[in-house]
């Protein structure tokens, strides 16, 4: 077979798309004519389809050096090179075209593409303009063009059969937060090309709108098209993660991850994939993989903190917990954790824990957090606590009663074995998210509630027990008017107040009922490190007694555990009998 016809077979072949048959025959010719330009040209296109640029860079250097005045072969290898990011070079090649050809318009637009992707706006405008000087109806000059002069109406008026223009405008509200547009115009685009690029993007679109099926569809389809597309491989993982198919989330996170290292995102949401498969090992290297990429995001820092939090490795969890606490202060949760570790750390190490406490003061005096925190750990009874108390419970509204489990809170169980049935008018002082209420609600009685936090309230008001919900700290609601009570209830809740005089007054004369953490060692009461009182159950006695409750009983209970040990304390029942 003649070396004409082995080529043009070889060619239809790659055209055919039968790459592999076409470059055993491109390389049989080589053999016998290495220096053949026209089957390096050709085995340069195939390395580029196949996405082996540094390759197809080799070819078409060879094949230039054979026929240095081909300017087609510039072409080839100027796409080779800005695939490898190697922008000066393609840049050369692209204007060594421009010299050969100087009316090769589609020179011009990949001058301009590689401007663009430099940033060099200007000079990628001056190009795209250039190429519609020779061609004035280049359509993909005049999309590019309008998108770097930000002419959002210009695209409009070329967006017709256009996926190009469609996909800018598609992109632009996707940037925009206007979702619902952007499916409006990446649809259309998606219909008009096949392209795992628009794919993608229309993919990110729905699973922004809550359409997290027909988006993973997508995505799958994107990565069917280019299976090195990360935006769809760390998406499909997402989606399958929060589907709870792990197997096929892991495989896609790693495929990711394979493909671009240095992500912190992926990364990070694999760590958080593992970590609810309970992998704590591996989910610790992931985030610190993640952290070590990108340590100027809190939100990764914290993240990885929590982890060894969880593993009682409190030093290094506070270390990280400041690193994101400082980075993006805001995050009220996050110094009601650092707070909670500190405590956690005070156990084993007090003085390290006071020593990290008054850093932290020192920088943050004003931190209603840390002014809790610091009088608890020097045991100092605050005055007035209201706004701590209402961030406290506001920001963990949300998993309270999930945590109340976890520590096998018993003390709304406690008191309606004890004192049920509850017949007439109840007041639930600090309702909370309405445990108390829920075990005591009859059809012989209404249930008014009141409570310092009003996301404790929002969930209180949903279970629809209360006669009436009240936001307003306690104090402040007893001493105004409201109609008689049968009952005064508090379960869980004086352990937040030091000096309970004034309270016991404003409650008398009134049948109260309340739990109280209590230790004989305490003269009066004391502020706890983890931020609640103990009181000396004599000195409460006295101080009903004063408030005129002249009937009072004391029962010794568990609260809950902490920490693996019971919290003991007791439940008072007070009334006053002429």
């Amino acid at each position: 077979m003649s070396y004409q016809i082995m080529f043009q077979k070889a060619v239809e072949l790659q055209q055919n798309g039968a790459l592999n048959e076409a470059e055993q025959l491109y390389r049989q010719i080589l053999e016998t004519a290495p220096n053949n330009a026209d089957v390096l040209n050709m085995l340069g296109l195939i390395a580029q389809t196949k996405g082996l640029h540094e390759e197809a860079v080799t070819y078409f250097y060879k094949a230039a050096n054979v026929a240095p005045n081909h300017f087609p072969i510039y072409f080839n290898l100027a796409i080779s090179l800005g695939a490898c990011q190697k922008y000066t070079e393609a840049a050369e090649a692209y204007r060594k075209v421009i010299h050969l050809n100087p009316q090769c318009k589609e020179a011009f637009y990949g001058l301009g593409n590689l401007d663009w992707q430099q940033h060099n706006l200007n000079d990628a405008a001056e190009n795209f303009a250039q190429a519609l000087k020779i061609d004035a109806s280049y359509l993909e000059a005049q999309t590019n063009l309008a998108e770097i002069k930000n002419d959002t109406e210009q695209l409009k008026k070329i967006a017709l059969n256009n996926p190009t223009a469609q996909y800018y405008l598609g992109r632009r509200a996707f940037n925009a937060r206007d979702f619902t547009v952007a499916k409006k115009y990446l649809s259309q685009a998606d219909t008009l090309l096949e392209s795992d690029e628009i794919k993608s993007m229309l993919g990110e679109t729905l699973s922004a709108l809550g359409e997290k099926e027909s988006a993973l569809k997508l995505f799958y389809k994107a990565e069917n098209i280019n299976p090195y597309n990360f935006t769809a491989l760390i998406n499909i993982a997402d989606l399958e993660a929060e589907n709870k198919n792990f197997t096929i989330a892991e495989t896609y996170y790693k495929k990711a991850i394979a493909l671009n290292c240095n992500d912190s995102r992926a990364h990070a949401n694999y760590a958080e994939m593992l970590d609810r498969c309970h992998r704590t090992l591996e989910a610790l290297e992931e985030y610190r993989q993640a952290v070590i990429i990108s340590p100027q995001m809190p939100e990764l820092s914290y993240n990885l903190s929590m982890i060894l939090k969880s593993m009682e490795e409190y030093e290094q969890a506070l270390d990280l917990m400041f690193h994101a606490f400082y980075l993006s202060s805001e995050h009220s949760d996050w110094s009601l954790n650092i707070a909670e570790t500190l405590v956690l750390l005070n156990d084993s190490a007090p003085e390290k824990a006071k020593k990290i406490c008054e850093n932290w003061y020192k920088k943050m005096p004003d931190n209603i957090v840390v002014q809790h925190l610091w009088a608890s750990l020097n045991h100092h009874a605050l005055a007035e606590d209201s706004a701590y108390n209402r961030l406290l419970f506001d920001t963990f509204a949300p998993t309270y009663e999930e945590t109340l489990k976890n520590i096998n809170y018993q003390v709304a169980d406690k008191i309606a074995e004890l004192y049920a049935p509850f017949n007439g008018t109840i007041l639930d002082l600090g309702c909370g998210t309405g445990l108390l209420g829920a075990k005591i609600k009859t059809k012989h009685n209404q249930i008014h509630g009141v409570d310092i936090s009003p996301k404790m309230l929002e969930s209180a008001h949903s279970k629809n027990i209360y006669t009436e919900l009240t936001e307003q700290d306690i104090v402040q609601y007893l001493q105004a008017e409201h109609p008689t009570f049968d009952y005064i209830i508090a379960a869980d809740v004086f352990c937040y107040f030091g000096d309970l005089t004034n309270i016991f007054n404003l409650c008398h004369p009134y049948p109260l009922i309340f739990s109280v953490e209590t230790d004989e060692n305490i003269q009066t009461f004391e502020l706890q490190a983890n931020g609640r009182y103990k009181h000396n159950l004599n000195h409460l006695t006295t101080l009903l007694r004063n408030s005129g409750y002249n009937t009072i009983e004391a029962t010794k209970t568990v609260l809950r555990t902490e920490h693996k040990t019971e919290v003991i304390g007791h439940i008072l029942r007070c009334t006053h009998i002429v």
